[in-house]
């Protein structure tokens, strides 16, 4: 099955195809190389203002192009930007059309001087694409993406992408795209429908020769919030990106999401009953970890079933949070082209003093390996107030692997469901199988440790059992509960401890019905 190299997720889309035009940029912008404080300042006066919705210009060929047609539009590498400059970097940037019909401004600043960088055709190979004579050109780009040595001395590889409302991401050596975040998420599976900001003008710094990061600024637009967001992108043995906000609210938002990422999970070894399908698992992340001590740390295999699951972890304080993909072994996906096992992790750590607040994973039913259908952000317990800059940094990472040092991290997770005849007057049962590495630190290793499950009141458990897994020289964990029959959900969790000490992090997971 061939997937789509950019593959948007399905909210995405409506938002995507909502349309809109270039940002005329002012033209005192040109005339002195902007800063940090340039964007912000921008952003704060366009909150000032009532939202001014941009105008579609994108002709309708553009716009109607499919899939097949649009991914034969290639820019031309010998035209990106900084080519033959030994600058450590190298642009290039999208054409607009298909499901990108949004253009943006985009912007060159140099020591001494900024320019707009503006449309040429001759940028783009469109191959066999058949343009019929008289077509409007675009008036901009729909993104961009950075090249870097990565894999090789020398050769260039994409590091990272902006394509599509405020939607970004990156890879690390060896492991290819997966994950997407976003500059923001606001009121995601509301009601009252999300709404999607867009990054609708960009400012590149131009690095130094033979930089090792390359800096990027930002100017976010929506009905309800203007915002300057300030990108340091370092490749290594993870890609780093530091980032740095600051929103400011045209009106309030029941649900604001910060450092959102999102994700797609069809099944795993978690799912019962799986879908008819040749592989035995197909995601792109399998597990939420949250970090919030030193020596507590939550594990969350993700899952889908009928309805929307939405779960919420009060974190006032963390050292980070991310989705991991953890099974790197091709045999428990059997995929060729997609290659499961190499998508990357991502890990968000906050940098300085962040507020209270909470992080939230949504998990939406899965219909497929085509589009996203997890997100996951942090959530400030107290919203802004409009007119009120919220200024916040985090550094967010695509990394192989994410774990908790001195912790034994869940590497399994699985469960089975029994159905007992009405004349047992039994209630449904179900048992969880977990499979936790070798402890961390080996003095914990030399005798048993104490399993510890916990399970609300909506629960009850019935039994549970630890043994030595010989494959893999760690933990399994095994419980079975009974769930109440009115109970609509319930849930759990389990660890180890050792003299009540955590060894391993917390599994958690919510049954529902």
């Amino acid at each position: 099955m061939t997937r789509p190299r950019f593959r948007p997720a399905a909210h995405l889309l409506l938002a995507l195809l909502s349309g809109a035009a270039a940002v005329v940029p002012a033209a005192a912008r040109a005339q002195s190389p902007p800063t940090w404080e340039t964007v912000r300042t921008l952003a704060r006066e366009r909150a000032a203002k009532p939202y001014l919705e941009r105008p579609g210009s994108l002709d309708p060929f553009w716009t109607n192009l499919k899939y097949a047609d649009h991914r034969k539009i290639n820019f031309r590498r010998d035209r990106s930007l900084w080519s033959g400059d030994n600058r450590g970097f190298q642009l290039e940037f999208f054409h607009p059309g298909w499901v990108f019909p949004k253009t943006v401004a985009f912007h060159e600043v140099a020591p001494d001087t900024t320019r707009l960088l503006e449309w040429n055709p001759d940028f783009f190979d469109y191959r066999d694409l058949t343009v019929p004579e008289g077509t409007p050109k675009p008036d901009g780009f729909a993104g961009f993406r950075v090249l870097s040595p990565l894999n090789r001395p020398g050769e260039l590889d994409e590091l990272a992408v902006f394509l599509g409302a405020s939607y970004f991401r990156a890879v690390a050596p060896g492991l290819g795209f997966g994950t997407s975040a976003r500059g923001l998420a606001l009121n995601p599976m509301r009601p009252q429908g999300e709404e999607f900001p867009d990054f609708v003008e960009w400012w590149i710094e131009r690095p130094e020769p033979g930089a090792r990061e390359i800096r990027v600024w930002a100017l976010l637009d929506s009905p309800s919030v203007s915002g300057a967001y300030q990108f340091r992108i370092q490749p290594g043995r993870g890609t780093v990106m530091e980032v740095e906000l600051e929103l400011t609210f045209r009106n309030d938002v029941e649900l604001i999401g910060i450092s959102p990422f999102s994700s797609m999970m069809w099944y795993s070894e978690f799912t019962q009953p799986k879908p008819q399908d040749y592989r035995p698992e197909v995601h792109d992340s399998d597990g939420l970890l949250i970090h919030f001590s030193e020596l507590e740390a939550a594990w969350r295999p993700l899952d889908t079933g009928k309805s929307v699951r939405h779960s919420v972890f009060e974190a006032d304080k963390f050292f980070g949070f991310g989705l991991a993909q953890r099974d790197r072994d091709f045999r428990n996906y059997q995929d060729l082209e997609s290659n499961f096992q190499n998508r990357p992790s991502v890990w968000v750590e906050p940098v300085g003093t962040w507020p209270e607040g909470r992080i939230n994973l949504i998990e939406t039913p899965g219909t497929g390996d085509g589009s996203d259908n997890v997100v996951c952000f942090w959530e400030p317990k107290e919203r802004p107030k409009p007119g009120e800059p919220l200024r916040l940094a985090y550094r967010i990472q695509w990394i192989p692997e994410i774990s908790v040092a001195g912790l034994s991290k869940v590497v399994g997770s699985r469960r089975s469901h029994h159905v007992f005849p009405a004349a047992e007057k039994r209630q449904d049962e179900e048992t969880f199988v977990v499979d936790f590495t070798v402890p961390a630190n080996p003095v914990d290793d030399d005798a048993a440790p104490e399993l510890h499950v916990e399970v609300d009141t909506n629960a009850k458990l019935v039994e549970k059992s630890l043994l030595k897994n010989p494959d893999t020289g760690g933990w399994r964990a095994t419980f079975t509960v009974q769930i109440e029959p009115a109970a609509p959900a319930s849930e759990l969790a389990c660890r180890l401890l050792k003299a009540g000490r955590p060894i391993s992090e917390r599994w958690t997971a919510q049954w529902k019905r």
